[in-house]
């Protein structure tokens, strides 16, 4: 894949201890969208990082909108969507460029992973990632995955009003507009920030598998709408 094709979009709110981190993960040369809904200095320490392709809006908004104004921003073939909260790994690009994606293929799903904390809990959702590939029931990592921007737009794009698990739910709604969605697990991130497993492994695994539960058969969906799960509200504020 010629990386010339392709545009990192990533939302941000008040990530000044991860983004520098970030940035020094990606290569120079790939355009760069940053969404940025925070009140802190993350905006400024990306200018200063990275003053040469980069963009950075500046809107209070939840995630799917975020990323969905990333998306209308670009001008490439291919989205890499990811977090503020992560590191690539250092042969990411380099196992991207050397892939040639058929033209069925609408989106990829990358594996996320730990270097210190909770290795068997990104190992297991990994795992699972590459399971439901083969089922053809995607589940998605907003930290990494890789979308053609003709399939978003065939998907009808993200929907704003699903504040957790956007990334899972474009990837149903890609596969339904038919295009192909795919696993590789070759193409690793690290997350660098466990807040939210902090607060509890079980607790966090329930409460993202029984909103995919309700958004899969479409028992209760309404509630998975109106719950933001704790993570960026309408307004773009955290709980």
């Amino acid at each position: 894949m010629d990386l010339k094709n392709i545009t990192i979009i990533v939302p941000v709110k008040n990530e000044e201890r991860n983004i520098v981190t970030f940035l020094q993960s990606i290569p120079r040369h790939i355009p760069l969208i940053v969404i940025d809904s925070g009140e802190d200095r993350t905006a400024t320490l990306i200018r200063i990082t990275r003053p040469h392709n980069t963009e950075i809006i500046t809107e209070k908004c939840n995630i799917p909108r975020a990323r969905q104004l990333g998306a209308e921003q670009a001008h490439s073939r291919w989205l890499l969507y990811t977090d503020a909260d992560i590191r690539f790994a250092d042969d990411y690009f380099e196992r991207l460029q050397n892939w040639l994606p058929d033209s069925a293929t609408g989106a990829v799903m990358g594996a996320k992973l730990s270097r210190d904390k909770y290795r068997w809990y990104y190992r297991l959702y990994s795992f699972s990632m590459g399971v439901g590939a083969l089922l053809r029931i995607p589940l998605g990592s907003g930290s990494n995955m890789l979308i053609r921007k003709q399939a978003l737009e065939d998907a009808g794009g993200f929907d704003p009003r699903l504040t957790v698990n956007e990334d899972t739910y474009i990837f149903w709604q890609i596969q339904k507009a038919g295009w192909r969605v795919r696993y590789k697990g070759s193409l690793k991130v690290y997350e660098t920030d466990h807040r939210r497993l902090r607060q509890g492994v079980f607790k966090k695994y329930r409460h993202s598998m029984g909103r995919l539960f309700r958004l899969y058969t479409g028992w209760g969906k309404s509630r998975v709408f109106e719950d933001d799960g704790g993570y960026w509200d309408k307004g773009g504020e955290d709980e």
